[in-house]
């Protein structure tokens, strides 16, 4: 029979291997709540709904034929015309209110233009999220839509929620879309495009070129019509 002092140690003993116990399974069970809340919080992060933004103007659908990327037409149609435009430019969104359709349903459409729309950010910086925003809807096949969302939209702001707000509209892979976004995979395009601009004598916006000939929106269709003339 062992000594009643080796009982009380033993006795002992086991209370301190049980508090041991005890405090390991707690610290296990909040790891894991931990480690629950941070994926969750993760996880919401990357696959959050688009935040309530007010209500979304989806503007009448513009036909454009051919459309592949953030061009428009027959490639090889005998007018070349490119537009340097910047999203946040209330002169280029009235480009667009007013005189687009007929450049598509007269020129584009006919095969005589093929069209491309070139970012040029002239306002401030932030043009160039809002411009890179509208190629990474390009990646995923969407480009003129949104580029259309983008200016029916014009007067409500280009925060990043409404960028992603327009892409959600589009049904395009969020995932992809913000991480495009993220990355700015497009700043260089877009900076590389404004030199371009610049260097055969763009200084605002929208200016467009006709086979090369610099112009404005007042003139566009005169010049198309010339260059036609012109074959």
């Amino acid at each position: 029979m062992s000594p009643p002092n080796s009982k009380r140690k033993e006795a002992k003993l086991e209370r301190q291997r049980q508090a041991k116990r005890e405090r390991l399974t707690a610290i296990a069970v909040v790891s894991a709540i931990a480690l629950v809340f941070i994926f969750v919080l993760v996880y919401s992060q990357l696959n959050r709904g688009t935040p309530a933004i007010g209500e979304l103007r989806v503007p009448e659908g513009l036909a454009r034929p051919i459309a592949a990327d953030n061009t428009a037409g027959i490639p090889n149609a005998p007018v070349k015309v490119e537009e340097f435009s910047d999203f946040q430019c209330v002169h280029c969104r009235a480009f667009w209110q007013e005189s687009e359709a007929r450049l598509l349903n007269e020129y584009i459409s006919t095969g005589k233009v093929f069209f491309t729309y070139t970012s040029m950010p002239v306002i401030n910086e932030n043009s160039y999220p809002i411009a890179e925003a509208a190629y990474c809807a390009m990646d995923q096949g969407k480009f003129w839509q949104y580029h259309d969302l983008l200016f029916a939209n014009y007067d409500l702001g280009f925060g990043r929620e409404r960028l992603e707000a327009y892409a959600d509209h589009l049904e395009l892979d969020l995932r992809q879309f913000r991480s495009c976004l993220q990355s700015r995979e497009y700043r260089d395009r877009i900076s590389q495009d404004a030199q371009r601009a610049q260097s055969i004598g763009v200084t605002g916006t929208p200016t467009f070129t006709v086979n090369g000939k610099l112009t404005n929106r007042v003139q566009l269709f005169e010049e198309i019509e010339a260059a036609l003339a012109a074959r």
